[in-house]
């Protein structure tokens, strides 16, 4: 397995449990052994009495395990007790109902499973070039963003969503808090989401995230002055986890679509674009600086 890149914290205490990715380590765990053996998924589905389909479905972190059924794997894979012991952690981990399921009639399936990434992550490094970040972004915000730009959005659905996007921001409190790099163009300070009151307090809130957390959560501003750079063209947030098995995967949203991507190679290209968009963005204290000139501005 490869190793974790340098960017991702290591943290000794323990990253609040979410069973997405719970299943998920269990997934690449068991497709790593049965590839350690040399058997493909359709030999491991006949060993099993289960279909190809199936096996891939668990391996994908996408199928529920029944404990039977992870014991049957067990025994085939020749998996020795201890490590047979950490994957039935995993799975009853993976079965557990987190706080986001009771939202799957209103968001859809890719989603959900970005938030189950995002409740076990340990740090996100993110570039936002017209919004805020949405674990950074107060109330009153939010619901101007949800109200304003989403046509499709019911009336009677708005509470839900800006209950949802509050409920993720969690993450960044507790024992163990998710750390967050951002690197957020000037354009998304100067839109004036909801008005200039709201934008005031929202800028306020990001000095404050600024002064009082700058271990856990760094902001920097990439100025109009910057010109062309890397990041160009979208949003995007690089997810990091905790287990050393796991590898890093990026978000990407855009107006029509969703994309959870974990082809090595191409997290790896947004990974160095994020690295050199950080690096052509002003420093911390030049970042605050702007945001409180801004918000001083915006009347």
């Amino acid at each position: 397995m490869k190793s974790k890149p340098s960017s991702s914290r290591r943290t000794s205490g323990r990253i609040p449990a979410s069973p997405t990715v719970q299943a998920w380590e269990l997934g690449l765990r068991l497709r790593e052994r049965r590839e350690e053996l040399g058997m493909t998924a359709v030999a491991a589905g006949r060993a099993s009495g289960i279909t190809q389909a199936y096996v891939s479905g668990v391996e994908a972190g996408r199928v529920k395990l029944p404990a039977d059924r992870l014991a049957q794997l067990v025994k085939i894979y020749e998996i020795d007790p201890r490590e047979a012991v950490e994957l039935e952690k995993l799975r009853v981990g993976a079965m557990q109902r987190a706080w986001w399921h009771q939202f799957s009639q209103l968001f859809p399936a890719d989603f959900l499973r970005f938030l189950g990434y995002e409740a076990g992550a340990d740090h996100i490094r993110s570039y936002d070039n017209e919004l805020l970040h949405g674990l950074l972004q107060t109330e009153e915000y939010a619901r101007a963003v949800i109200r304003g730009g989403n046509t499709y959005v019911r009336l009677t659905e708005m509470d839900r969503r800006v209950n949802t996007r509050m409920s993720r921001q969690r993450r960044l409190t507790g024992d163990q808090p998710l750390r967050l790099t951002t690197v957020v163009a000037e354009g998304a300070l100067r839109q004036q989401i909801g008005g200039p009151a709201v934008m005031r307090a929202q800028l306020d809130y990001l000095a404050t995230l600024i002064s009082e957390r700058p271990e856990q959560i760094e902001i920097r501003v990439m100025p109009f002055s910057a010109g062309a750079h890397p990041a160009l063209g979208g949003p995007f947030q690089i997810l990091s986890f905790p287990s050393p098995r796991l590898p890093d995967l990026v978000w990407q949203e855009i107006l029509t679509s969703s994309d959870i991507i974990d082809q090595s190679s191409r997290v790896a290209d947004y990974a160095i674009t994020f690295a050199e968009a950080r690096e052509r963005a002003l420093g911390s204290e030049e970042s605050l600086a702007l945001i409180r000139r801004i918000t001083k501005e915006m009347t």
